[in-house]
């Protein structure tokens, strides 16, 4: 199971990739001088760059943040928190039965 990964995500890894190379060279910097200012690895840089699956989150998150990206990548997140709102205020009107607990915790 270690070598799935569903098309749509890469190919959304390499959009992104594709924006942060686009943005950096728009900035004139180099991948060194990105990573450095980071505390992350010139490869890392690269990685994301490439639309590499296997970058940490939170590099690839300091990267998106460094070049002014994060609204630009996650515009979807209001409507996102939309829907999350409105399933919340839906489940509350819903109830479970809970199973009886049986014996200390």
């Amino acid at each position: 199971m270690n070598n799935f990964f569903p098309i749509d995500c890469a190919d959304n890894l390499q959009a992104i990739g594709s924006l942060v190379k686009s943005r950096r060279l728009g900035n004139r910097q180099r991948q060194k001088d990105l990573a450095a200012s980071l505390a992350i690895s010139e490869r890392t840089v690269r990685k994301i760059e490439a639309g590499d699956p296997s970058v940490e989150l939170r590099s690839f998150m300091l990267v998106l943040w460094q070049l002014g990206l994060t609204q630009e990548v996650f515009q979807s997140r209001q409507h996102i928190e939309t829907l999350s709102v409105t399933s919340a205020q839906a489940s509350r009107h819903a109830r479970v039965r809970l199973a009886s607990a049986k014996g200390d915790f």
